[in-house]
C-alpha cells in the first residue's frame, strides 16, 4: 500500500511541469522568421506576423509574399498552429502552414501552390528599450 501511494506521489510530481507548461493563446502572437525548403527547391525566407485579438488569431505573411491570413488557428494545449493565405498577386496561389509551437520555435510544413516543404520559424524575442 505504501509503495502504491509513493508511486502515485512521484508520478504526480513528475507530471506537474508538463501540466503547468501548457501554452497560452497569446504565445503565438508576435513576429516569426525563418525559412522553408520546398521539395526539390532551394531554401527561401519566411516571415509571419501573428496577432491575437479577442481570443482569435489573425495576421499576415511578410515574406515570401505580403498577404493577410484567410484562416488561422492555434491550440494552446497542443501547440498546433494552422494558417492559410491566398496570394492575389500570384493568381490566387494558396499558402498553407501547419506546424507546432515549442517555446520560440515553430516547426512544420508549408505548402505553396501545391508544393510542400519543411518549415522552421523562430519567434523574435528582442525587446527594444
Amino acid at each position: 500500500m505504501r509503495s502504491t501511494v509513493l508511486s502515485f506521489v512521484i508520478a504526480s510530481v513528475l507530471l506537474l511541469p508538463v501540466v503547468c507548461a501548457a501554452a497560452d493563446i497569446n504565445d503565438i502572437a508576435g513576429t516569426w522568421s525563418g525559412n522553408w525548403t520546398p521539395k526539390g527547391g532551394i531554401l527561401d525566407a519566411v516571415t509571419i506576423e501573428v496577432r491575437v485579438e479577442g481570443g482569435k488569431v489573425s495576421g499576415k505573411f511578410r515574406t515570401p509574399s505580403a498577404m493577410d491570413f484567410t484562416k488561422a488557428t492555434f491550440n494552446p494545449a497542443t501547440g498546433i498552429v494552422a494558417i492559410e493565405a491566398t496570394d492575389a498577386k500570384a493568381a490566387g496561389k494558396l499558402y498553407k502552414l501547419d506546424g507546432k509551437v515549442t517555446g520560440n520555435d515553430l516547426k512544420g510544413t508549408l505548402v505553396v501552390g501545391g508544393t510542400p516543404g519543411d518549415l522552421l520559424l523562430i519567434k523574435w524575442t528582442y525587446i527594444p528599450r
